[in-house]
């Protein structure tokens, strides 16, 4: 019998017999002072498990060079690094889980069973194909994807090809809208230029820079139709680059009244040996993310040795609730 209940239990019984004897008046009053805390201590555990009922685990985990079959692609995998993703997958504990440098679904089928999962995979069109700097291998493809786990209600996904720019290998954004605690909730999935990492890319004379200055007018548009529209909406994945610098200037775009935008991760440290200023966010508008923010955290791997990581990525999430 559950200890907390055995309480009830006892102290239930000897109110009934103190009540028997008018001459115990102390005794009388600590046995319904008992019942009272043991009452109390019913009522915190009915919250928290209504509290772990309605948690929804939102994460957001760039897979690096993911690809089927597995030993293709600028990272190759073994057939015990699937196992052990799998694992990793487990530990997240999401509802949703935005995904970066898949190739494919059948890529996504080998951790993510569909008996389990809903895959979402962006339209994008194939790239050519490059050599990988290390491997010598040729690539494979880098698209978006969402993995969301059946039961939860999709409705509506959307294709966000401007964030492409008409350009070759940039990716697309994806959407989806799910049935979330707060209400419909709108999820925005990117993987935004590589190469620009300085505070201001505005005044940068790099081509990435230039390149992201003209996908951050189209993420603009889409957040300030959201923050029009009152309802909640997230941003997250791979931005490559460093919203979590005290003086960067996206962030602080993103923190203006124009957006009201909360970083949740921006008090997060990043995973990775030699980048420890974080590339993957989550971004909450439209919700009470004071509430929420304090809930994101960072999944380490088992061995955190760079060439034993599963990805060069670690995921985060928020809980919403």
């Amino acid at each position: 019998m559950n200890t907390l209940y055995k309480a009830l239990l006892f102290t239930s019984i000897a109110a009934l017999s103190a009540g028997c004897s008018t001459h115990n008046t102390a005794s009388d009053m600590a046995n319904q002072n008992a019942l009272g805390q043991a009452g109390s201590e019913v009522m915190v555990a009915s919250e928290q498990r209504s509290h772990e009922i309605n948690a929804f685990k939102v994460a957001t985990w760039n897979m690096e060079h993911f690809a089927y079959p597995i030993n293709t692609g600028c990272r190759p995998r073994t057939s015990d690094e699937i196992a052990a993703i799998k694992a990793y997958i487990a530990g997240l504990d999401a509802s949703v889980i935005a995904l970066q440098e898949v190739a494919s679904k059948e890529a996504l089928r080998l951790v993510f069973p569909e008996r389990d999962w809903a895959l979402v995979l962006s339209a994008r069109a194939d790239s050519p194909a490059y050599e990988c700097r290390e491997s010598g291998l040729s690539s494979t493809q880098q698209k978006v994807a969402f993995a969301i786990k059946k039961g939860v209600s999709i409705l509506q996904v959307q294709q966000n090809a401007q964030l492409g720019l008409q350009k070759t290998g940039l990716r697309f954004g994806l959407v989806v809208t799910v049935e979330t605690p707060l209400g419909p909730t709108d999820i925005l999935n990117v993987h935004l230029k590589s190469g620009c990492f300085v505070d201001n890319y505005v005044t940068s004379d790099e081509s990435a820079c230039h390149t992201l200055a003209q996908q951050v007018p189209v993420l603009e548009t889409w957040l300030a139709a959201h923050q029009a529209s009152g309802f909640p909406y997230i941003v997250l994945g791979d931005f490559n680059h460093r919203l979590a610098s005290e003086n960067n200037y996206l962030a602080s775009r993103f923190a203006s009244d124009k957006y009201g935008i909360d970083i949740a991760t921006q008090a997060l440290r990043g995973c990775h040996p030699r980048y420890p200023e974080p590339i993957d966010h989550i971004l909450l508008g439209g919700m009470q993310s004071a509430l929420i923010a304090p809930s994101a955290r960072v999944y380490k791997y088992e061995n955190m040795h760079e060439e034993a990581m599963l990805s060069d990525h670690c995921a985060v999430s928020v809980v919403l609730m």
